[in-house]
């Protein structure tokens, strides 16, 4: 193929296997007389159904597409083949840059989004660069989730003044329904970005913030293709820990095991790992975390990501009655170390009206460990407005006598066409027996959780939510689920208006202007929260955009900062933000953004954030992130004294990214990350009954520390989800209880204060 003319750098390593499966992926995916080359010169695409009436909808205008983009469909046994043809005169810039699978194309691209069952309910999103990068993703009313991979096949071309994008989707891509008379309804989507001009073009006419998104979907009628599938996803890794104050005592380590999915007909699939490698290949953002609200960390697990749109479980407040990340990591509040999954599967099936799935993961407990059963049911009824649905999560510890289950009932209402409700009642029965493994804490609790979500569209130019939500005293879902706290009641509110009507004359492309407001108290009555914020951005005909915001809270209690010691009497509040991106087409583009706070209790915080991206050319991009935030009086807790202590205090964060594509099937990617903190304390301080700071004689310590992270990552793709790994880890840290470090040496003591470093090799194969 043309995309294999830069074969990867050879290693004895990689030569190996690259003279192993060499045959499997150096030639074009074929399928009949259709070449997936990016060439739609093949007879049968004169015969394909023809789409052209593409509108724009990125401004939301319903305006006619100022550039011709064709897009032909044909269905056979071996799935669904599109092709596009995208005009892209002289004058308009392309940017065909390439990123990796699954990363966000910040480049021209064509989108394919499919509702295999027709009933707006699930859709799979296949995007393709123009420089045929892949993404994909789920869309679901309401949501969208990039956690799943799916196989399927791309390739682009260009030829003067036109780009092509040929995409294969195979019917065994996910999971469908089975129609009684060989015939079924599914829904299409195709939308075009001209990254360059901000510009999105679509058909038919639906776009994201409707309501009615999914039922806008162009309906079509395909023969219904059964098949059978067994794929296979054996792997081998070799581990090799360099940290270990010695080579000779260094810990090397092989390990082996397999995935594999089972799909006997089109609507039902069974995904399983026996000794699954759940390692980072990818690491995790460093995060220094000194509030009370535990961290949410994304998913990136292959099992837990595929064929999980069923099981999705996403609260509006960002909470998840399913937060897969529990799994694997050990009990909270157990410490951080990882617990080996001997067995993993998740079996699902979707009806013409109903869906149902289950999930088991049994982590290892052998020896005292504290390894856990993890059990999730999910079931499903749809009708032509309503979905009704029960979740099931249940935990089981045996080295802790705990066991923890949640039940989540939930509703979908599509009241009409510019209206929805969404809602769902949770409730949590935790049992704990007392033994010495959970310090003789016995645990018999039950409680209640719900809310509500409206939504209201009545034109594309307003949009409104209304959330209420209400937490038990005494719920808990964080066994397997994600919750940022219990005990309190929330009400937020938003109203959003776009303007997208600017005359040809003006530099305005669109502008859009959101009032947000919301209020939380404990079911106390006692006042967390009451704040409101305006927000009006501008996006120009030259991609700039330009944001200000201004918001305000009243006085309220913190009940978390003192981690039960009493409840903090907080002042009012303010903030000021302004947010810049330059030119999105540019080889280099940036992006900033300045927040100012003010309180009373904590005066004054600046926040500065710069984002640059440096295109050094279409396969090399150099970018990253920048913040620093000064913090006048940062108060937080402190253990070693039991108080609260006040702290001038400078934070730090980089993240620095280089990406290479050596080939359409290599990636070379180096991310550095560092955050830093120097803190000089000011004054320590006692609660009064009232909620107030007291000064306090008994001082807290000044402190600063720096943490650093390294990871060096070569992939090979061999084929479509099979890929060869070779991942080089770094870790370090230091931290000392003095301060004005200043940064350059915060940096280099970070360096230096080696706590990890390793080596991963991986090939993972789909046979």
């Amino acid at each position: 193929m043309r995309y294999l003319n830069n074969i990867m750098p050879k290693t004895d390593f990689t030569t190996l296997i690259i003279g192993l499966v060499f045959c499997l992926s150096l030639s074009s995916q074929a399928y009949g007389a259709i070449s997936i080359d990016g060439v739609l010169d093949e007879p049968e695409w004169e015969q394909a159904q023809l789409y052209s009436d593409f509108v724009t909808v990125e401004p939301l205008t319903g305006e006619p597409a100022k550039y011709s983009t064709q897009v032909r469909l044909l269905t056979n046994a071996e799935g669904i083949f599109i092709g596009f043809t995208n005009y892209q005169p002289a004058t308009t810039r392309s940017v065909n840059r390439q990123f990796p699978r699954d990363a966000e194309i910040q480049a021209d691209r064509n989108v394919v989004s499919i509702d295999f069952d027709g009933t707006a309910q699930a859709g799979y999103d296949f995007t393709v660069g123009s420089a045929n990068s892949q993404q994909d993703g789920i869309v679901t009313p309401g949501d969208y989730s990039a956690d799943w991979d799916g196989i399927w096949y791309s390739q682009t071309s260009v030829e003067g003044d036109y780009w092509y994008s040929e995409i294969h989707i195979p019917w065994t891509v996910a999971p469908m329904t089975n129609s009684a008379d060989g015939r079924k309804n599914i829904g299409l989507w195709f939308s075009r970005v001209v990254f360059d001009e901000s510009l999105r073009f679509a058909f038919p006419n639906a776009y994201y913030s409707r309501t009615t998104f999914m039922e806008d979907w162009q309906p079509l009628e395909v023969d219904q293709v059964t098949s059978s599938t067994m794929d296979w996803f054996p792997y081998i890794s070799y581990a090799s820990d360099l940290y270990d104050g010695a080579a000779a005592n260094s810990n090397n380590d092989f390990n082996g095991g397999l995935d594999f999915v089972w799909r006997p007909n089109s609507n039902t699939q069974l995904t399983g790992a026996i000794n699954p490698d759940f390692g980072q290949l990818e690491s995790d953002d460093l995060v220094v975390n000194f509030s009370a609200v535990e961290t949410f960390v994304t998913e990136k697990r292959p099992f837990f990501t595929e064929n999980q749109s069923l099981f999705s479980a996403n609260i509006p407040n960002g909470d998840q009655a399913l937060y897969t990340r529990r799994i694997g990591a050990g009990p909270s509040g157990y410490g951080t170390s990882i617990v080996d999954i001997d067995l993993a599967t998740k079996l699902t099936y979707f009806g013409k009206s109903t869906d149902l799935g289950l999930f088991v993961v049994s982590e290892d407990s052998a020896n005292g460990g504290l390894g856990g059963d993890f059990l999730s049911s999910r079931v499903q009824h749809k009708t032509s407005d309503l979905t009704l649905g029960h979740r099931l999560t249940y935990v089981e510890r045996s080295a802790l006598d705990r066991e923890a289950t949640v039940q989540v009932a939930d509703m979908i209402w599509r009241k009409s066409e510019n209206m929805e409700m969404r809602g769902q009642i949770l409730h949590s029965d935790i049992s704990q027996l007392a033994n010495p493994m959970n310090a003789q804490t016995r645990v018999d609790s039950q409680d209640f959780a719900s809310w509500v979500n409206w939504s209201y569209a009545p034109n594309d130019s307003w949009y409104h939510i209304l959330y209420l939500s209400h937490y038990g005293d005494d719920f808990d879902m964080n066994d397997m689920g994600y919750m940022q706290r219990n005990d309190f009641r929330e009400f937020f509110g938003s109203t959003s208006y776009d303007r997208t009507d600017f005359p040809d004359s003006s530099s305005f492309l669109s502008s859009s202007t959101v009032l947000e407001y919301g209020s939380t108290e404990t079911t106390d009555g006692d006042r967390l929260s009451l704040w409101a914020e305006l927000d009006h951005s501008w996006t120009f005909r030259s991609t700039r955009q330009l944001a200000l915001e201004a918001g305000g809270a009243a006085a309220s209690w913190d009940d978390q900062i003192t981690r039960g010691n009493g409840m903090l009497a907080n002042s009012s509040r303010y903030w000021l933000e302004t947010r810049y991106s330059s030119p999105r087409g540019d080889d280099f583009t940036y992006s900033v953004r300045v927040n100012l706070e003010y309180s009373q209790t904590e005066k004054l915080a600046l926040n500065i954030n710069f984002r640059p991206q440096l295109y050094l050319s279409e396969t090399v991009t150099l970018g990253g992130r920048f913040s620093y935030k000064k913090l006048q009086e940062w108060l937080i807790w402190d253990f070693a004294t039991g108080q609260l202590a006040a702290y001038d205090a400078d934070h730090f964060n980089l993240d620095m990214r280089f990406d290479w594509y050596p080939s359409a099937k290599q990636e070379v990617r180096l991310k550095f990350q560092w955050v830093g903190i120097d803190a000089t304390q000011i004054n320590s301080y006692q609660l009064s009954n009232t909620g107030r700071l007291l000064p306090s004689y008994n001082q807290a310590s000044d402190f600063s520390l720096s943490d650093t992270a390294l990871q060096l990552r070569y992939r090979y793709q061999l084929a479509p989800l099979s890929d060869i790994f070779l991942v080089y880890s770094r870790g370090a840290y230091f931290d000392t209880e003095e301060a004005d470090q200043g940064p350059r040496d915060l940096l280099q003591m970070g360096w230096d204060g080696l706590q990890v470093e390793s080596v991963i090799a991986k090939i993972r194969y789909r046979f």
